[in-house]
């Protein structure tokens, strides 16, 4: 038996003996061609090989290799190259090319990574030189006008606030409809933790951040790329990759600071004291009956006492470097940022830690860990007339802000007390990162374990003074939401032969999170000074839930490609959510894909202006589970409203659903990428159509039931698209560069299916959105707009008029004279943008763009409305005196204004063309000469610059609120479009430099 073991031991040996003696060292320098200076950091790797070393700072490598070797030499930014070396070779000396076209260039997909040359998916990648110095206080931000298909709408100026982000349009109704955002394999928690008094919008899940600490934003936007993510794929995938060290490079050190200021990019225009007092005693009084008042001879400026210019400071310093066997990226910053609206501020301060080590040759492991704290004072939402902006617009001229003796007048009421006296305080700490460890068991054949862990929480404390609210008000919430996750893969690369390459991975992922809130208040506090609510002397409110859900997948992907032109993919990932019925817990997506490099093709050869031809094709199914953790439930409670006859008892709240499942995405995709003119030229065109089934809604239920509402699959929608994006370099010299680029989307959405509980007129199946007349209509668009027609004011009458549902005039409208007026999708949007260098300096325009669409400015429902006795719009001084007068206001004696029908009624009188073209960044920059900089003997590069953002603004003809980027409801798709005094974008000028040491 021994014997036995021992000659199975000694066999292998053997055989690997003559290899072992075949081995040689090859060595070498790598340079750039175009300056000839040594490349430090250049990948080197066998081609079929997982085996891989980097260049030293001097350009020189050293390589064990055994007979006759295809290396392959790659470094980003340069042209990768090829070069076979025989078994005599030894030494091996290589010039790179500056690369302009990006095909050699590594993007960041699902659980792992391609070549941009041979990628068969729709992905969009943004590197950080991109989106460098842009003072974004979150992600979301850097996408708009950057990436063809991708929708980004602020809420509004509110800092800290929800984006709603949509790639290739809606693909939910009621469930999240947010991309997944994954930040170094780790998918980011994003639920809602405020409540109304923390702001107007929901926060922005990505606010603990740093954007300096990205190296790439990888957008994931076909079913081939995003159905690797499975059930929360269908609103597309956005990867983050933060910056790592390099191998054998000096530490390098990067100071990065700006300052800046803002205003508000328009505001509303209302009326000033001289105006007011006209209009009142001309005008209100005859449509009120309200006797003259003698005004005093100043009023208060209401609208400026609330905003201020607004101050932005941040600081970034990191450092980065590493050796043969460590790689280390350190990095913290901190953000000071004072909103241009009185009582809005946000500290942000983070830090992050990445780290790589190989322990030898075929394990490594590496860590990425952030840590994130933010501070913020929040302002009422926007519905809450005493917010300040609201109240800015609203309070007229003569409504006093201060008593004689300088104290608040009526404080309850008071914008500037409730900002002044109350104390609205919001925190955040977040710590996200991962841990994992890769072991190479062959050259071909690897495993990597990956841990990641998203611990959330956030805190809200809120205190109203006395002088607000009789004896004093204070609450404090605490939410937390920790998460933790493992993802195991078993991952296979090689060339079979020289023409056959396949890529293979197998991996289980599971995720985990417990979600818990604490809130209590109370009210009786004997003195503002006591700030705790534990000082409140009358408890109001006191509770405490908690509640987790889990995510079990098996996940699978194959790649193959035939001699460098034929490229062929298929995932499948099946995925098993806590959050559906016991019959539909499991779900299946997939995906297929193919390449085909045209320009690879003998027959392509002799057309010489086109450098690269890529056709791709993809087809498959993502999924979406973002509803509640129980929704599938028989839920019970208890409680005082349980009772019966005096003895405690429990009653049923929630219908059980065994068979409440996924919804899921069917997505074809079809590409084609283009490179032309010595590569100066690169376009890229996609095709796609989506089609959701079995869309997750929160529906009502029949009343004989006994429920009200409850979530149930019963949709479907559909998505047709087409994304542009052309990049090219219109010149280029020794001293001037001009580089150009058009991203477009084109936007075609339907909703198809809906259930039949709610019809309207027409027998249309619909479900209300908002009060403001939006709605899903089946058949339409999704946040389609239905309301009354409004024509104008008759020149002759000076009464207000509308349209009847059959197009005829009518100064009574009902509401069976609604019709479909518009939807708040817009059909395209896209960004221009051009970069200039001239020497040392730079100089950056990009322009973003939106058109066809609508937007719902609610708050003319108030400033159209002289009944209210709040201030008003200065068009309403343009109101009818005489026939042939063509005014925009009734006459004051209008009958109108004593019934429903007047102007300020909902109608399309609040719906404006949401269209606009905006100038989003102007920078100018200038890097200080290197012959100025060794003098220093510290500084390797320093650059200054200015930046605009928001200067510009074109609106269609006619808008008239302060911003067309509105979104009050924040993230949530079912509701975009529509504003009530939402903060408009702010308008910034912002001065930094950037130091390398």
């Amino acid at each position: 038996m021994k014997k036995g073991v021992f000659l199975c031991l000694l066999l292998p040996v053997i055989y690997i003996l003559p290899a072992i003696a075949q081995i040689r060292t090859l060595t070498g320098k790598v340079t750039s061609d175009s300056s000839g200076a040594p490349l430090p950091g250049v990948t080197i790797c066998i081609k079929g090989s997982t085996y891989r070393i980097a260049t030293g700072e001097d350009g020189t490598f050293s390589l064990p290799v055994g007979g006759t070797q295809e290396l392959i030499f790659s470094m980003v930014g340069y042209a990768g190259k090829q070069l076979k070396a025989d078994a005599a070779t030894t030494r091996l000396d290589v010039r790179l090319k500056p690369d302009q076209s990006r095909l050699s260039e590594v993007v960041v997909v699902g659980y792992g990574q391609q070549t941009q040359r041979y990628t068969t998916e729709a992905v969009s990648v943004l590197k950080s030189n991109v989106v460098e110095n842009v003072p974004a206080i979150t992600p979301q931000q850097l996408l708009q006008g950057q990436v063809a298909g991708v929708q980004m709408t602020n809420s509004s100026g509110l800092l800290g606030g929800a984006s709603l982000l949509r790639i290739r349009g809606a693909a939910s109704v009621t469930a999240g409809g947010q991309p997944l955002f994954v930040v170094d394999g780790v998918p980011l928690s994003d639920g809602q933790y405020n409540t109304p008094y923390s702001g107007g919008a929901a926060l922005n899940p990505l606010l603990e951040l740093n954007p300096d600490d990205f190296e790439s934003i990888t957008i994931l936007k076909d079913a081939a790329a995003a159905a690797i993510y499975g059930s929360r794929g269908s609103n597309g995938v956005v990867l983050i990759k933060t910056k790592r060290g390099t191998t054998n490079s000096k530490t390098k050190v990067q100071l990065d600071y700006y300052t800046g200021w803002s205003k508000p990019t328009n505001t509303l225009k209302v009326l000033n004291a001289d105006e007011y007092r006209t209009y009142y005693n001309d005008y209100i009084t005859k449509v009120t009956g309200n006797p003259t008042v003698d005004f005093p001879a100043k009023g208060f400026d209401w609208a400026d006492a609330v905003k201020r210019t607004g101050k932005t400071n941040n600081y970034s310093l990191s450092a980065s470097g590493g050796n043969d066997k460590t790689k280390f990226y350190l990095g913290g910053s901190y953000l000071n940022q004072e909103s241009f609206v009185i009582g809005n501020d946000l500290k942000k301060l983070t830090g992050r830690l990445n780290l790589e080590h190989s322990l030898s040759k075929r394990v490594h492991f590496g860590v990425n860990f952030t840590t994130a704290y933010t501070d913020m004072d929040r302002i009422l939402v926007e519905s809450d007339l005493t917010a300040p902006f609201t109240a800015g617009y609203l309070n007229t001229p003569f409504t006093p802000a201060y008593t004689d003796n300088g104290q608040f007048a009526d404080p309850a009421n008071n914008a500037l007390a409730v900002v002044g006296l109350n104390r609205n305080k919001y925190y955040t700490r977040r710590n996200t990162g991962n841990a994992y460890a890769t072991i190479n068991i062959t050259d071909h054949l690897w495993i990597k374990s990956d841990w990641g862990i998203d611990q959330l929480q956030t805190e809200e404390r809120y205190r109203k003074s006395e002088k607000i609210t009789p004896g004093g008000v204070g609450g404090r919430t605490i939410w937390q939401d920790n998460k933790w996750l493992t993802t195991n893969s078993l991952n296979y690369e090689k060339d079979l032969t020289q023409d056959h390459h396949i890529e293979l991975l197998a991996a289980h992922s599971f995720e985990t999170a417990r979600y818990d809130d604490i809130k209590v208040s109370g009210s009786g506090f004997t003195s503002d000074k006591l700030l705790n609510v534990g000082s409140a002397s009358v408890p109001l409110t006191t509770s405490a839930t908690g509640k987790e859900w889990a995510l079990e997948s098996y996940i699978f992907r194959a790649g193959y490609r035939y001699k460098d032109k034929y490229m062929a993919e298929a995932s499948f990932r099946r995925d098993g959510s806590s959050r559906f019925g016991s019959n539909k817990k499991y779900g299946d997506f997939w995906a297929v894909s193919a390449g085909w490099v045209i320009s690879q093709e003998q027959f392509m050869h002799s057309v010489e202006f086109i450098n690269y031809l890529k056709l791709t094709a993809s087809y498959g199914v993502t999924g979406n589970d973002r509803i509640g953790y129980y929704d599938y439930l028989a839920l019970y409670s208890a409680g005082t409203d349980a009772n019966y006859a005096g003895q405690p008892g429990l009653r049923p709240t929630q219908a059980s659903n065994p068979n409440l499942g996924w919804e899921s995405t069917g997505q074809l995709n079809i590409g084609l990428a283009a490179n032309a003119l010595d590569n100066r030229l690169q376009l890229n065109i996609d095709y796609y159509r989506k089609n959701s089934k079995d869309v997750l809604l929160y529906v009502a239920f029949p009343s004989t039931t006994g429920f009200g509402y409850g979530t149930r699959n019963s949709g479907k929608m559909q998505n047709n698209g087409v994304d542009l994006q052309i990049t090219g370099v219109a010149v280029k010299n020794k001293d001037f560069e001009w580089t150009t680029s058009l991203n477009a989307g084109y936007l075609k959405n339907i909703v198809t299916q809906l259930p039949s509980d709610t019809r309207d007129e027409e027998g249309r199946n619909f479900i209300i959105g908002s009060y403001n007349g939006q709605r899903a209509i089946q058949g339409y668009s999704l946040n389609s707009f239905y309301l009354i027609r409004y024509k104008g004011i008759n020149a002759e009458t000076g009464d207000p008029e509308w349209y009847t549902k059959d197009g005829k005039t009518t100064t009574a409208p009902t509401s069976n004279d609604q019709i479909i007026a518009g939807s708040a999708l817009p059909k395209f949007t896209g960004g221009f943008n051009n970069t200039f260098r001239y020497k040392h300096f730079d100089l950056g325009i990009n322009f973003y763009f939106c058109t066809g669409n609508k937007v719902m400015l609610s708050e003319f429902q108030y400033l159209d409305n002289p009944t209210y006795g709040l201030n008003v719009s200065k068009d309403l001084l343009n109101y009818w005196k005489q026939p042939g007068d063509k005014a925009f206001a009734p006459s004051a004696t209008s009958a109108s204004w004593s019934s429903q029908n007047n102007i300020s009624q909902l109608s399309t009188a609040q719906l404006f063309d949401g269209s606009y073209l905006r100038l989003k960044t102007l920078t100018l920059g200038y890097n200080l000469p290197a012959a100025l900089l060794s003098n220093t003997h510290i500084l390797n590069s320093a650059r200054v610059y200015v930046l605009g953002q928001n200067l510009w603004t074109a609106t269609k003809k006619g808008f008239r609120g302060a911003d067309p980027e509105v979104s009050e409801y924040g993230s949530n798709g079912q509701v975009a479009g529509e504003s009530f005094f939402s903060l408009p974008q702010p308008k910034t000028i912002t001065v930094g430099v950037n130091l390398v040491f």
